[in-house]
């Protein structure tokens, strides 16, 4: 009687393959299937990311309807005619 659970290990090990779709062994297999929590980490790091950007990006919007160059502009005005 065969070992339905080895074949099947052996089997999947023959199917897994590295992310630029190359073979690996069974051992490299068995090692990168228990990484799931670096999925979960990318995620949660790529979420944050996209936030902050939109976020600043939200910002410089906001603020360029502000006229700081006039007020920037008004100032140096100001110091040139005090010399």
């Amino acid at each position: 009687m065969r070992n339905t659970s080895a074949t099947a290990t052996s089997s999947q090990a023959e199917a897994a393959f590295d992310p630029f779709g190359e073979p690996v062994t069974g051992v490299v297999a068995g090692a990168c299937a228990t990484a799931a929590g670096d999925r979960t980490a990318r995620r949660i790091g790529g979420a944050v990311f996209w936030s902050l950007a939109l976020l600043i990006l939200a910002g410089r919007i906001y603020a360029a309807d502000i006229p700081v160059t006039q007020t920037v502009a008004s100032y140096a005005a100001q110091i040139v005619a005090l010399r």
